[in-house]
């Protein structure tokens, strides 16, 4: 391929990774529209019953694959899908009490951290002085949005479920290297988060599904599980083809930026000088440790 060519993929590939990240940033949001009475479990429930049988028949005729023939490890398969969801369950009831912007912002920029640690315990990888700076700033971050200040008052419980989201997205994060390690990435996450929705069986049949049957409640739930879950996924596994993964580290921040800016532009919320200075931390730790990365993964 000429040098315009590749220009060309590696172009495409980085709009297909901003979209891909956006369209992962307005989940939060989406639950927030949501009808009154539908549980943030159903919620995170039902974006995996449908987000991952939809991710695998769309691997299937995009990408041509076979999911028959895709055999996975079992062990780490369901390690990832139970990370998944826990994000699921802790994401949507944090934002519920946080905020689309607050709960978005620790859920995702905490992830790196406590990934950091399970790689270190699972993988055995060495955590750099620049991991354990970032890390050090998040949970600064983390404390002080927990201390709480000012007329607008932090939900403490919200901040801690966010941070089992990050947790949960952590595990998830570990758990899939070694199912996609030689594979289409694609369809292990399509059969991790198939796994999920199996998992989440027992749990949704406890729940009222009443909202859910109404034209919003299951226009939000196809919304979540097709647009915010199995296309993006899909876009994300495209630009990987093309743009290399220390690159897309850094694109994907675009994903907590989104759900910032349509809690506040969207719905409305606002920031507190304590919410806005934790979250910057944060979200500075988020920068760091990807910078970091990328100069670790250039430098091999």
């Amino acid at each position: 391929m000429s040098r315009k060519g590749k220009d060309a993929a590696l172009n495409k590939g980085v709009i297909l990774i901003v979209f891909s990240a956006i369209l992962f940033g307005t989940t939060g949001t989406s639950q927030a529209l949501a009808p009154e009475g539908i549980s943030s479990a159903a919620i995170g429930c039902l974006r995996l019953i449908i987000g991952g049988p939809a991710l695998l028949l769309l691997t299937s005729l995009f990408n041509k694959t076979n999911p028959l023939s895709f055999k996975p490890p079992f062990i780490p398969t369901f390690f990832a899908a139970s990370g998944v969801v826990m994000f699921q369950l802790c994401f949507f009831d944090a934002v519920a009490r946080t905020g689309v912007a607050l709960g978005t912002i620790v859920a995702i920029c905490i992830a790196p951290v406590f990934a950091g640690l399970l790689s270190a315990v699972f993988h055995k990888e060495r955590l750099s002085a620049s991991w354990v700076f970032a890390s050090a700033l998040a949970i600064s971050g983390c404390i002080i949005l927990g201390s709480g200040s000012g007329e607008i008052k932090i939900d403490m419980v919200g901040i801690v479920l966010a941070a089992g989201a990050g947790f949960g997205y952590a595990v998830s994060l570990v758990g899939s290297k070694k199912v996609i390690a030689d594979r289409s990435p694609a369809v292990g996450i399509a059969i991790i988060l198939c796994m999920g929705a199996l998992l989440v069986i027992p749990k949704i049949a406890t729940e009222d599904l009443t909202q859910v049957m109404t034209r919003e409640g299951i226009t939000v739930i196809i919304y979540l599980g097709i647009i915010a879950t199995a296309a993006p996924y899909l876009l994300l596994a495209k630009g990987l083809s093309t743009v290399p993964v220390s690159h897309t580290s850094i694109i994907m921040l675009v994903e907590p930026l989104t759900g910032c800016l349509l809690g506040v532009l969207l719905l409305g919320e606002q920031f507190t000088l304590t919410s806005a200075a934790g979250s910057s931390l944060i979200f500075c730790g988020l920068v760091i440790i990807t910078i970091a990365k990328n100069r670790e993964q250039e430098a091999v």
